[in-house]
């Protein structure tokens, strides 16, 4: 994983901490009304249904195929200027040994910048391994599927869109606006295609609180089907914002798209 999304790990448990000793100041949010709760539980009931062995494991099939790998890093000032950028496209070959990596055509540009948390990340920001998204926008357990949460939330189906040639529907989660202190997801969108209802793409953002600074984060996977049959990452996005008191925010931003997957080995049982 690149070290600087250590930063996204370190300010999760600081905020643990800070939301557990501040938890009893929290207002009791109204039990949603009947209306709202049929649709809600409807929507819930589907979210049931919708598959997710596909995209949990895609990255882990990425390991027999060969692919490219297109990859760019960018840090934003405040006034949303790029200050700083690596790109790199690599060509990934399975090995028995494992993956390897040639890296084809590499860039950059200005000077990265940390600030207070340059200890905890490193300016190491062009590492080429892929970064499993799937478990931050895809908990086992979801905060806002948890019982005593499901009223600070709504729930509805927002439309259709194609993910490729497949036309999926889009299920969003949001937090109500008067209930959104204390929570840390904020919003949250499942893909998934409508015949098979397998899960396909995945976006969430959140928003995490400390004494010293206000992390927001948003995080998005999207796969594809090759010619294999099977399900791998096609695009991952990263983009988190940290404001400080003591300096101006900083944003960075990583994207990934892999393309041109061919089989080269098998899966080992």
């Amino acid at each position: 994983m690149p070290r600087f999304l250590r930063t996204f790990l370190f300010v999760f448990g600081a905020t643990c901490l800070i939301v557990g000793a501040t938890g009893c100041n929290r207002r009791e949010i109204s039990p949603a009304g009947p209306i709202e709760r049929v649709e809600r539980d409807s929507v819930i009931s589907l979210l049931n249904q919708v598959q997710q062995d596909a995209i949990r494991s895609a990255f882990s099939r990425l390991e027999n195929y060969s692919y490219n790998r297109y990859l760019r890093t960018e840090q934003f000032d405040v006034d949303d200027f790029i200050i700083a950028f690596t790109e790199h496209n690599i060509a990934v070959t399975p090995t028995p040994d494992g993956p390897e990596q040639v890296i084809a055509v590499a860039d950059s540009g200005g000077a990265f910048d940390f600030g207070f948390f340059k200890r905890f990340v490193s300016e190491n920001v062009s590492d080429p391994d892929p970064v499993d998204l799937v478990p931050f926008v895809l908990e086992d357990n979801p905060s806002y599927l948890s019982p005593k949460n499901v009223d600070k939330y709504t729930f509805r189906i927002a439309g259709d869109t194609l993910m490729w040639d497949r036309e999926a529907q889009i299920i969003e989660v949001r937090a109500k606006p008067d209930a959104a202190d204390g929570l840390n997801i904020r919003k949250v969108r499942y893909y998934y295609e409508k015949n098979s209802k397998e899960l396909v793409a995945m976006y969430l953002e959140r928003i995490d609180l400390g004494l010293l600074f206000r992390e927001e984060s948003t995080f998005y996977v999207h796969i594809l089907p090759v010619s294999s049959g099977e399900m791998v990452p096609y695009n991952t996005r990263f983009e988190t914002s940290i404001k400080t008191p003591f300096k101006s925010s900083y944003r960075i931003r990583t994207v990934s798209t892999y393309t041109d997957h061919i089989l080269q080995m098998r899966s080992r049982q």
